[in-house]
Order: structure tokens, then C-alpha cells, then sequence
């Protein structure tokens, strides 16, 4: 098993001057470097790319929708703008070195209707990511759908709604990216969870219960590694945490406090803890 972090730890969104944090993620003992494509126009792939193979790391891609895109939208204008991005997206993530695609890359994160989702708003996601996946295919890239808590999206909460649309995709590169902060709100035992969707699983976030410090919180991590050995995962496990304020994110993510004294602190201690986990 190999670990990231994502550079939203140290920055809010990637730009051309973020460049020096891939070498700051490899200096720190790290595999791999995730890379926000929200802003995909300030992503510069051959920059990245050129960087990360210089530092020796590899580079994945993670994204949200921006806020003037929707999959789950009767607007059919709207949906078929929002697929023509995520394939961008696709494009732009093959471009800096990564076989990979994942988030919630079927919603904008903070953006409510006020019910559950609807059997159209589903059935919508599912056309337009299954659009995206074929696409993905000619790129040789991954696409893994991540169940976001409820205070974040109503679309796709539980690893058995992100489940039930991969398997209606049903393409052999798209599977679940799952993440250890939402899983401890929404799922019924963390571990069991990886157990039961393991054929499913591309991806791993691996953050504590309160999205600070790993290890002290309440995710149970002896139980969840002891399920990643008898899965036999082989992937990637990234520490995902915001260590950089802006506007947006406190009312995207509710983290109203400092939960860590540095990135670079959570960075190279959560680092540590999940070699320990591992040893």
C-alpha cells in the first residue's frame, strides 16, 4: 500500500504557484501527490508532470463540480456542459501522469435541494458519468465516485448509493473512491463496509473522525487496516484534510477551528501513524 496527501492540506486551489508542494510531499516521505482539478484552467499538466517526475512522486487527480455545473439537473444544456468538463478533466489528469480520476465528480460540494435525491436526479448522474466513463477508457483512466456526507451533498451519501451507481455504469474503470471521515458519519461500521465493496474500491482517503489529526479520534484503524490486508488492497491511501482557509470552505466542510497546529505537522505525523497502522 502507498500514501498520499492532497495539496488542498496547504492550499485552497491549485495554481501554477503551487508547483513547490510536490516536492514538499515527496521531502515529507510521501508516494503520491493528489491535485485538485476544480480549477482545471489552472491546472498546467506538462508543469505537473514535468515536477512530480523530477521529485520521483506520482500525481493523481481529485475533483468536485464548480458551481456552474451540474450532473443531477434537468437542464439538459447544463448536462452536457458538465460532461464536456469532466472529460476535460479526464484529459488534463492523463496529461500530468495520473491513470486516475476520482471525488465527487458528480456534484457541487455544498449545494442542497432540501429532499433526497430523486430517481431522475440519479438516473441523470448515471447517463452523464457514464458518458465520461467511455471517454476515460480511450485514456487509459480510472473514474471512482466518492459518497460524500449529508451536511456536504444530498446526492450520494452511503458507500451503498455510490455503490449502486457504479454497478448501473457498469464500465470496467469506474469504480468507488471511499473516504474514512464521510464512511465514520454515514456507514455502519467502517471496516465492514471495505469488506463488503472491496471489488469496488480504487481509492482511499484516510482521515480521522473529526478530519484533524489521525489517530486519537474514533475511527478504529487497527480494524479498518486489518480489513485493507484481508481485502488485499494495493492502492493508494491519502491523508485529506484542509489546512488553508478561504471563504468557501467553512461553509462547504462546517470546520470552523484550527484542528491541527500545521499542515506540515498533520502531514508528517498522519504519515507516520499510518506506516505504524501498516508495520
Amino acid at each position: 500500500m502507498r500514501f498520499g496527501v492532497h495539496c488542498r492540506l496547504w492550499t485552497t486551489g491549485w495554481t501554477s504557484a503551487s508547483l513547490d508542494l510536490i516536492d514538499r510531499a515527496k521531502g515529507l516521505g510521501f508516494d503520491v501527490f493528489e491535485i485538485s482539478l476544480l480549477n482545471l484552467a489552472a491546472v498546467d499538466p506538462v508543469a505537473i508532470r514535468r515536477r512530480a517526475e523530477a521529485a520521483g512522486i506520482d500525481i493523481l487527480g481529485t475533483m468536485g463540480l464548480p458551481k456552474d455545473k451540474a450532473l443531477a439537473t434537468p437542464d439538459k444544456a447544463v448536462r452536457g456542459q458538465t460532461v464536456a468538463f469532466l472529460k476535460a478533466a479526464v484529459e488534463r489528469a492523463r496529461e500530468m501522469g495520473s491513470p486516475f480520476m476520482g471525488g465527487m465528480v458528480y456534484a457541487v460540494p455544498g449545494r442542497f435541494s432540501g429532499r433526497g435525491p430523486t430517481a431522475d436526479e440519479v438516473s441523470w448522474m448515471v447517463e452523464g458519468l457514464s458518458e465520461v466513463a467511455v471517454h476515460a477508457q480511450g485514456y487509459g483512466v480510472t473514474l471512482a465516485v466518492e459518497p460524500v456526507n449529508r451536511y456536504e451533498t444530498y446526492l450520494l451519501n452511503t458507500t451503498a448509493q455510490a455503490q449502486a451507481v457504479v454497478d448501473a455504469i457498469h464500465q470496467p474503470n469506474v469504480g468507488l473512491l471511499l473516504d474514512t471521515y464521510h464512511m465514520n458519519i454515514e456507514d455502519r461500521g467502517i471496516a465492514a463496509t471495505i469488506r463488503r465493496h472491496a471489488r469496488s474500491l480504487r481509492h482511499l482517503h484516510l482521515n480521522e473522525s473529526d478530519r484533524g489529526m489521525v489517530g486519537g479520534g474514533n475511527v478504529d484503524w487497527p480494524a479498518l487496516f486489518g480489513a485493507l490486508q484481508q481485502v488485499g488492497y494495493r492502492g493508494v491511501g491519502s491523508l485529506e484534510t484542509f489546512g488553508a482557509s478561504s471563504p468557501e470552505l467553512p461553509a462547504i466542510t462546517s470546520i470552523w477551528r484550527e484542528l491541527f497546529p500545521s499542515p506540515d505537522a498533520l502531514a508528517r505525523e498522519g504519515l507516520a501513524f499510518l506506516r505504524g497502522q501498516v508495520r
